[in-house]
């Protein structure tokens, strides 16, 4: 995980921080999630093969748990219900480079994506145009959204909600633009995850020191994207969810990374075992991965 990215430099939050807000904004219209952390692509050109190379890195860091036949197959496809979707009003908050609208847009949903930035609006249009998809892809803040109660079978959001200035604020849109029995798929960071309870904490902060200089939030906020950005337990996230019918969690992690935020330095002693390697992160992520995903019905 790279730290030098100014991606990589987030106020962990816990309360509502509204008072970010025109920040939060500003931030993510100069760091579009392009998920090109370091720039190693090169000059952004938004063309198709950009659009490629940058989805390459997010399918393959997904493939451990949600899209294990990458490249073919839909993005988090474990997670997201996309079979389910053809034809259903859905709405996706925060688009960012549009790669799960595009996905969404293929299955053949009657697509919704909005964004908090301009950016973020002008660079999914660019990749729904050049591959010939539709949505109706608009600047929006999902803390206040524009749309009539009971307009969406399904809310999408991916590592999203939890950057906002008020997440509860986000969470009530979504249970009112909902139809009743309208289900949301949302990720938000994991407080009780391996990165956050050991790698960040005791990797970074005892073995390497950085608790002498650090709190425990500045050194986690500095492996965490974002202005903002926050983490939650199952119990945290239901209190702010008491609204819907019903509530389920499961957890997922990255490729090749969580063996790291155990072992720390010492997770290379793996690599010559890779199918082990697999199997051992696998394990780890579904129970204390870093994305903590949850379905919820209204």
């Amino acid at each position: 995980m790279s730290t030098k990215s100014t991606k990589f430099s987030a106020k962990i939050i816990e309360n509502n921080d509204s008072d970010s807000n025109k920040k939060n904004q500003s931030w993510w219209q100069d760091n579009p999630m392009t998920y090109d952390w370091d720039h190693d692509l090169g000059p952004t050109k938004y063309n198709k093969k950009y659009f490629n190379a940058i989805d390459e890195i997010f399918g393959y860091g997904h493939s451990l748990c949600n899209n294990p036949n990458w490249p073919k197959g839909y993005i988090l496809e474990n997670f997201i219900p996309y079979d389910e979707m053809k034809e259903k009003k859905t709405l996706e908050i925060g688009c960012g480079a549009g790669l799960v609208s595009s996905h969404l847009a293929m299955a053949g949903a009657d697509l919704t994506s909005v964004d908090l930035t301009k950016q973020a609006v002008e660079i999914t249009k660019e990749r729904f145009k050049l591959n010939q998809l539709k949505s109706n892809i608009t600047q929006m803040d999902a803390e206040k959204m524009d749309f009539p109660d009971n307009t969406f079978d399904f809310v999408i959001s991916w590592g999203v909600i939890h950057h906002s200035g008020n997440m509860q604020n986000i969470i009530d849109e979504i249970y009112r633009t909902l139809k009743p029995g309208g289900k949301a798929y949302l990720m938000v960071y994991n407080k009780k995850s391996l990165r956050f309870l050991i790698f960040a904490p005791f990797w970074l902060g005892v073995v390497r020191g950085r608790l002498f200089t650090k709190s425990i939030k500045e050194i986690i906020g500095e492996i965490t994207d974002g202005y903002i950005a926050r983490h939650l337990s199952e119990d945290e996230f239901s209190t702010m969810a008491s609204s819907f019918k019903s509530i389920d969690y499961s957890y997922s992690d990255e490729k090749n990374t969580i063996s790291s935020y155990l072992l720390g330095p010492f997770g290379r002693i793996l690599s010559p075992f890779p199918r082990l390697k697999q199997k051992i992160e696998l394990f780890l992520s579904k129970r204390w991965g870093w994305y903590m995903q949850i379905m919820i019905k209204k």
